[in-house]
């Protein structure tokens, strides 16, 4: 199943869905869904279809996969409101949907919310002790 959450991006790079409406999907739509992707457009276009099909290849037995985007923004190591210095970001990611969530990590997560309004699938499946993978596209040849 693929869940769409337009907008998705919420104060930050990284997919966020409003928590209420995830926990009634989870509770009534997803019931007979062993794997969850969610996007951030309406509709996914040739390359998005493309990139999940590549992940879903890859998706082994851990809770969640997402695609990562390597860090291009400044990262500083700030002390007491100062720069004390630059980050080598060259180890550093950013989280980019699609994110691949199997249903029963999804369902254990959003059990433990409590009044969150905006969540990262991914995220709140790690905090419920779930692992999530990486996925580096940079390799495929992309649709024009």
């Amino acid at each position: 199943m693929v869940l769409s959450a337009l907008g998705g991006r919420y104060l930050g790079p990284s997919l966020q869905v409003h928590a209420p409406t995830l926990i009634s999907r989870v509770a009534s739509t997803l019931s007979r869904t062993d794997v969850v992707v969610f996007i951030d457009e309406p509709l996914p276009d040739a390359a998005t279809v493309k990139v999940i099909d590549s992940m879903l290849d890859e998706f082994g037995t851990e809770c969640g996969l997402v695609r990562s985007v390597a860090a291009t923004e400044a990262v500083k190591r700030l002390e007491g409101g100062d720069v004390a210095e630059g980050i080598d970001r060259s180890s550093l990611f950013s989280p980019r949907p699609p994110e691949i969530i199997r249903r029963r990590c999804l369902e254990k997560s959003v059990m433990a919310l409590t009044d969150e309004q905006w969540v990262s699938p991914s995220a709140i499946v790690l905090a419920g002790g779930g692992t999530i993978r990486t996925f580096d596209d940079t390799h495929l040849a992309y649709l024009s």
